[in-house]
């Protein structure tokens, strides 16, 4: 499949994330990490291998300033593609810059900060947010 110009869409409810909100310049994906399972030299020094078959794959990104609205209308998003809430656990169809190709793997949403950089009036505004989603 060709790129098709959007980076992430919640899997269960088929929506893209708000892609107005991420700083393109900020996003970073780590594809298909391996994980060494065991290693080590042989007699002649010659290293050896064992690397795991399932790859894991790491997503971050920043926001932009939020304002309230704007971050009611991400979480309410997450929220609702969420397969679990109290673990965070998401399904993400994303591009995948290994394969070329875009990928749907389950992940975890990991903590955030919110840092507030103003209130009054009703609004919140928000630092940007980091959001960092890692694969099961």
């Amino acid at each position: 499949m060709s790129f098709q110009n959007w980076l992430i869409r919640l899997a269960k409810t088929n929506v893209l994330f708000p892609h107005k909100y991420i700083k393109k310049e900020t996003y970073k994906s780590t594809d298909l990490q391996r994980a060494e399972i065991k290693a080590y030299r042989d007699n002649n020094y010659d290293l050896h291998r064992v690397t795991s078959p399932n790859y894991k794959t790491k997503i971050e990104f920043q926001t932009y300033q939020l304002n309230l609205a704007q971050l009611t209308e991400i979480q309410t998003k997450l929220r609702a593609a969420m397969d679990n809430y109290q673990q965070r656990r998401i399904r993400l169809t994303y591009w995948d810059n290994e394969l070329l190709d875009y990928r749907t793997a389950t992940f975890y949403m990991t903590d955030k900060t919110y840092n507030i950089v103003t209130f009054g009036g009703g609004n919140i505004k928000y630092a940007p947010l980091t959001f960092t989603f890692v694969e099961y």
